[in-house]
């Protein structure tokens, strides 16, 4: 644990196309960092209201703190809510990653109480344009949830820096673009906001990309009292720890602004079943990060080749949001990276065979499933097997020192020493 704790501030200043919000780090326990600065770019708001808490900033950089095991000094106010859920997130990613994570204390200047916050009766949704956020915009916006549905009546928020690296503006405007038909026909106002974040590559992006999203949601907690999130896996299909998940995402709330896990009972073929009732949604889903053009989708990269199987479980084998046909050869050459690309891939087989479809895509599919779960298996021989022999050695040097102990406390005994 550091001595001394960073120092976090935040500044908002006029841009041309909106506003800047700065966080300034200082006093960082990093060898390669002693200071840093994070930026947020509200494109399009003008002099927005300076955030009555600093919440979603720590949130941002939780994991950055936890790593380095050092403590935050926030120079601002934080809600009491976000203190309450920063300690039990933090507990719970320290149990799930105790050699790489420790528990860190947050010290604001003041405390606002629950009581100091009212709600807004309004959501607010993060928005890629793909299967998850498109699955949660058309469950909330179009009423079809009656009473249950959350107040996302206005407006959905896209990230610039995340899907699209900050380097390809044109990209991320071409992506806006090709998602603004589904906007319109819902009449929902798409918000961006442009961040260095993930590019300064402090946290693993696998651990702590929902955390990351919240602190760009939590930039506009003056307007929101909510802000969904879609989910990832399926409550039956949940793979821990993953950096959104219904068992911390809520955690990343403050008292100003609930962080709402979305959509979780719901595998993504079945999300995808609703996506195709909606034409425009249809073609309009993004969700390739591998392309060289970022917003399109390659149709070959593992995502696009699992969206085209999602979308080929509920009878549809060339949606509009591809530009090439379906190629079976494909899903032999899927690069698979970790267990939760396979669940996922796992969860459109059992879809598929539970509505009774055979087809040569399906035994295609089970075929490279079966692949990965077997060389997996492997690996994880091969590991033990090298722990095994690392043992061995050790133990076999253990025995050697033993030895050269014993023969050397014997030349030095009293009974060895001739008078």
């Amino acid at each position: 644990m550091a001595e001394r704790p960073m120092d976090l501030h935040v500044s908002q200043d006029g841009t041309l196309d909106g506003s800047r919000r700065t966080v300034f780090l200082s006093n960082i326990a990093d060898k390669d960092r002693r200071d840093l600065a994070i930026f947020f770019d509200l494109i399009g708001e003008a002099n927005p209201p300076p955030p009555r808490v600093l919440d979603g900033f720590v949130f941002g950089i939780i994991f950055y703190a936890m790593r380095l095991g050092q403590d935050i000094r926030v120079h601002g106010a934080m809600s009491a809510g976000a203190l309450r859920n920063l300690n039990e997130f933090q507990e719970a990613w320290v149990l799930w990653k105790p050699s790489r994570y420790a528990k860190v204390e947050i010290i604001p200047d003041a405390v606002l109480g629950d009581a100091a916050f009212t709600c807004k009766d309004e959501a607010i949704a993060a928005f890629s344009g793909g299967v998850d956020s498109i699955f949660t915009l058309l469950r909330h916006a179009t009423g079809k949830m009656g009473l249950a549905a959350y107040p996302l009546r206005h407006s959905v928020l896209m990230v610039h820096g995340f899907d699209v690296p900050l380097a390809e503006p044109k990209q991320f405007e071409a992506l806006r673009e090709r998602t603004q038909p589904l906007l319109t026909d819902l009449r929902i106002k798409g918000k961006a906001i442009r961040t260095n974040l993930k590019d300064l590559g402090l946290q693993s992006w696998e651990d702590s990309f929902s955390a990351q999203l919240a602190c760009c949601l939590h930039n506009y907690a003056a307007e929101f009292s909510y802000a969904l999130i879609g989910s990832s896996e399926p409550y039956n299909a949940l793979i821990l720890p993953w950096g959104s998940n219904p068992a911390t995402d809520y955690l990343l709330s403050g008292s100003g602004l609930r962080i709402v896990h979305d959509g979780a009972s719901y595998s993504r073929t079945r999300k995808v079943e609703t996506v195709v009732r909606n034409a425009v949604a249809s073609a309009v889903v993004k969700v390739c990060w591998e392309g060289k053009e970022t917003h399109k989708n390659c149709g070959v990269c593992e995502k696009c080749v699992r969206t085209r199987l999602n979308f080929l479980a509920v009878g549809v084998a060339d949606p509009a949001c591809f530009d090439t046909p379906f190629d079976l050869a494909t899903i032999e050459a899927i690069n698979l990276r970790n267990d939760t690309q396979c669940g996922e891939l796992a969860s459109i087989a059992t879809y598929a065979r539970a509505k009774g479809i055979e087809a040569p895509w399906l035994k295609a599919l089970e075929a490279r499933i079966k692949r990965y779960q077997s060389d997996a298996k492997a690996g994880r021989y091969a590991l033990l097997a090298k722990k095994a022999y690392r043992l061995a050695r050790e133990g076999e040097w253990l025995e050697i020192r033993r030895r050269v102990e014993h023969k050397f406390r014997a030349a030095i005994s009293p009974s060895s020493i001739q008078h």
